[in-house]
Protein backbone atom coordinates (compact mmCIF):
# COMPACT_ATOMS: atom_id res chain seq x y z
CA UNK A 1 0.00 0.00 0.00
CA UNK A 2 1.30 3.48 -0.64
CA UNK A 3 1.77 6.34 1.10
CA UNK A 4 -0.89 8.31 -1.13
CA UNK A 5 -2.95 5.38 0.43
CA UNK A 6 -3.09 5.13 3.18
CA UNK A 7 -3.03 9.26 3.61
CA UNK A 8 -6.78 8.82 1.65
CA UNK A 9 -8.11 5.76 4.18
CA UNK A 10 -6.77 8.24 7.04
CA UNK A 11 -9.29 10.95 5.26
CA UNK A 12 -11.85 8.29 4.81
CA UNK A 13 -12.02 7.68 8.27
CA UNK A 14 -12.43 11.10 9.58
CA UNK A 15 -15.22 12.40 6.90
CA UNK A 16 -16.82 8.98 8.44
CA UNK A 17 -15.92 9.82 12.10
CA UNK A 18 -17.22 13.85 10.79
CA UNK A 19 -19.99 12.96 9.67
CA UNK A 20 -21.23 10.99 12.89
CA UNK A 21 -20.12 13.78 14.91
CA UNK A 22 -22.32 16.23 12.82
CA UNK A 23 -25.21 13.69 13.11
CA UNK A 24 -24.93 13.73 17.13
CA UNK A 25 -25.04 17.38 16.88
CA UNK A 26 -28.03 17.52 14.87
CA UNK A 27 -29.56 15.36 17.29
CA UNK A 28 -29.06 17.72 19.77
CA UNK A 29 -29.98 20.47 18.22
CA UNK A 30 -33.08 19.41 17.04
CA UNK A 31 -33.73 18.43 20.96
CA UNK A 32 -32.70 21.24 22.45
CA UNK A 33 -34.76 23.48 20.16
CA UNK A 34 -37.96 21.51 19.54
CA UNK A 35 -39.66 22.84 23.06
CA UNK A 36 -38.54 26.88 21.57
CA UNK A 37 -40.53 25.61 18.24
CA UNK A 38 -43.15 24.58 20.30
CA UNK A 39 -43.74 27.89 21.96
CA UNK A 40 -42.89 29.41 18.34
CA UNK A 41 -46.29 27.28 17.28
CA UNK A 42 -48.11 28.70 19.98
CA UNK A 43 -47.41 32.50 19.46
CA UNK A 44 -47.71 32.59 15.74
CA UNK A 45 -50.94 31.17 15.66
CA UNK A 46 -52.19 34.68 16.79
CA UNK A 47 -50.29 36.12 13.74
CA UNK A 48 -52.46 35.98 10.49
CA UNK A 49 -51.05 33.77 7.37
CA UNK A 50 -47.28 33.74 9.45
CA UNK A 51 -46.26 30.22 7.74
CA UNK A 52 -47.58 31.65 4.27
CA UNK A 53 -45.67 34.66 4.48
CA UNK A 54 -42.69 32.91 5.80
CA UNK A 55 -42.58 30.19 2.51
CA UNK A 56 -43.34 33.31 -0.10
CA UNK A 57 -40.67 35.79 1.31
CA UNK A 58 -38.22 32.44 0.89
CA UNK A 59 -35.68 33.70 -2.22
CA UNK A 60 -36.71 30.34 -4.00
CA UNK A 61 -40.08 30.18 -3.62
CA UNK A 62 -40.84 34.02 -3.83
CA UNK A 63 -39.18 33.34 -7.40
CA UNK A 64 -40.77 30.11 -8.42
CA UNK A 65 -44.57 29.76 -6.44
CA UNK A 66 -47.21 28.56 -8.52
CA UNK A 67 -50.51 30.52 -8.88
CA UNK A 68 -52.31 27.88 -6.94
CA UNK A 69 -49.38 27.74 -3.83
CA UNK A 70 -49.74 31.19 -3.58
CA UNK A 71 -53.57 30.89 -3.11
CA UNK A 72 -53.22 28.07 -0.96
CA UNK A 73 -50.62 29.36 0.99
CA UNK A 74 -53.11 31.91 2.25
CA UNK A 75 -55.08 28.98 3.91
CA UNK A 76 -52.05 27.62 5.98
CA UNK A 77 -52.94 28.19 9.43
CA UNK A 78 -49.70 25.84 10.90
CA UNK A 79 -46.36 24.38 9.79
CA UNK A 80 -44.52 22.00 11.53
CA UNK A 81 -41.44 19.43 11.41
CA UNK A 82 -40.77 16.72 13.76
CA UNK A 83 -37.47 15.21 14.27
CA UNK A 84 -36.85 11.41 14.79
CA UNK A 85 -35.24 11.20 17.79
CA UNK A 86 -33.67 8.11 16.66
CA UNK A 87 -31.80 9.55 13.33
CA UNK A 88 -31.90 13.18 12.55
CA UNK A 89 -31.85 12.71 9.18
CA UNK A 90 -35.40 11.61 9.40
CA UNK A 91 -38.58 13.75 9.67
CA UNK A 92 -42.23 14.67 9.09
CA UNK A 93 -43.33 17.61 7.54
CA UNK A 94 -47.20 18.72 8.33
CA UNK A 95 -48.88 21.45 7.23
CA UNK A 96 -52.21 22.71 8.50
CA UNK A 97 -54.56 24.70 6.37
CA UNK A 98 -58.19 26.17 6.63
CA UNK A 99 -61.04 24.93 4.21
CA UNK A 100 -60.50 26.26 1.23
CA UNK A 101 -61.16 26.13 -2.85
CA UNK A 102 -58.07 24.10 -3.85
CA UNK A 103 -58.01 21.01 -2.18
CA UNK A 104 -59.68 19.03 0.25
CA UNK A 105 -57.06 18.02 2.44
CA UNK A 106 -56.55 19.84 5.62
CA UNK A 107 -53.59 18.32 6.28
CA UNK A 108 -50.44 17.18 4.26
CA UNK A 109 -47.45 15.40 5.34
CA UNK A 110 -44.47 14.13 3.99
CA UNK A 111 -41.68 12.15 5.70
CA UNK A 112 -38.49 11.76 4.80
CA UNK A 113 -35.06 11.03 5.26
CA UNK A 114 -32.86 13.66 4.19
CA UNK A 115 -29.05 12.18 3.13
CA UNK A 116 -26.69 15.31 2.11
CA UNK A 117 -24.73 12.99 -0.46
CA UNK A 118 -27.79 10.82 -1.91
CA UNK A 119 -30.47 13.28 -1.31
CA UNK A 120 -33.14 11.63 0.73
CA UNK A 121 -35.68 9.13 0.68
CA UNK A 122 -39.02 9.29 0.35
CA UNK A 123 -41.05 7.52 3.67
CA UNK A 124 -44.72 8.69 3.35
CA UNK A 125 -46.01 11.03 1.71
CA UNK A 126 -50.18 12.72 1.07
CA UNK A 127 -52.56 12.44 -1.83
CA UNK A 128 -53.51 16.23 -2.45
CA UNK A 129 -57.27 15.68 -3.21
CA UNK A 130 -58.03 18.71 -5.56
CA UNK A 131 -61.60 20.18 -5.75
CA UNK A 132 -62.54 20.14 -9.30
CA UNK A 133 -60.77 21.68 -11.98
CA UNK A 134 -57.86 22.59 -9.73
CA UNK A 135 -56.57 19.36 -9.99
CA UNK A 136 -54.23 20.55 -13.15
CA UNK A 137 -51.48 20.18 -11.14
CA UNK A 138 -47.83 20.01 -12.67
CA UNK A 139 -45.58 17.19 -13.23
CA UNK A 140 -42.42 17.66 -10.59
CA UNK A 141 -39.54 15.50 -12.33
CA UNK A 142 -35.79 16.43 -12.03
CA UNK A 143 -35.36 17.82 -15.22
CA UNK A 144 -37.98 20.67 -14.30
CA UNK A 145 -37.02 24.85 -14.54
CA UNK A 146 -38.77 24.55 -11.54
CA UNK A 147 -40.65 27.70 -13.32
CA UNK A 148 -43.92 27.80 -11.52
CA UNK A 149 -42.65 25.54 -8.66
CA UNK A 150 -45.42 23.80 -6.72
CA UNK A 151 -44.42 23.70 -2.41
CA UNK A 152 -47.94 22.16 -1.93
CA UNK A 153 -47.42 19.57 -4.45
CA UNK A 154 -43.93 19.02 -2.64
CA UNK A 155 -46.52 17.08 -0.34
CA UNK A 156 -47.33 14.98 -2.48
CA UNK A 157 -44.54 14.23 -5.18
CA UNK A 158 -41.34 11.99 -5.24
CA UNK A 159 -38.88 14.67 -4.86
CA UNK A 160 -36.87 16.42 -1.76
CA UNK A 161 -35.03 19.15 -2.88
CA UNK A 162 -37.82 22.04 -1.94
CA UNK A 163 -38.52 19.76 1.18
CA UNK A 164 -34.46 20.62 2.36
CA UNK A 165 -35.14 24.21 1.86
CA UNK A 166 -38.69 24.17 4.05
CA UNK A 167 -36.96 21.67 6.53
CA UNK A 168 -33.66 23.28 6.70
CA UNK A 169 -34.42 27.14 5.77
CA UNK A 170 -38.04 28.37 7.03
CA UNK A 171 -39.03 26.19 9.65
CA UNK A 172 -35.48 26.70 12.03
CA UNK A 173 -35.38 30.60 10.68
CA UNK A 174 -39.42 31.30 10.29
CA UNK A 175 -39.20 34.61 11.91
CA UNK A 176 -36.83 36.10 9.82
CA UNK A 177 -38.80 34.77 6.89
CA UNK A 178 -41.94 36.00 7.93
CA UNK A 179 -40.45 39.84 8.88
CA UNK A 180 -38.33 39.40 5.22
CA UNK A 181 -34.58 40.23 7.28
CA UNK A 182 -33.15 36.99 6.02
CA UNK A 183 -33.43 38.73 2.56
CA UNK A 184 -31.98 41.69 3.84
CA UNK A 185 -29.15 39.91 5.46
CA UNK A 186 -27.91 38.59 1.98
CA UNK A 187 -28.21 41.50 -0.01
CA UNK A 188 -25.56 43.50 2.23
CA UNK A 189 -23.50 40.24 2.27
CA UNK A 190 -23.69 40.78 -1.63
CA UNK A 191 -23.06 44.60 -1.35
CA UNK A 192 -19.56 43.77 0.55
Amino acid sequence: MSAEDIIEDQFQILQEETAKAMEQVQAYQHKMMTPVWEKRREIVKNIPNFWGQAIRNHPFFAATLSENDAKALDYLTDFHVEYDEANPKRCKVTATFKENDIFKNKTLTKEVIIDPEEGGTIVSKSTIEYHGEKSKKRKADEDDELENYSAIEWFGDDTIEAGILLIDDIFPDAFEYYTGNDQEEGEEEEEE
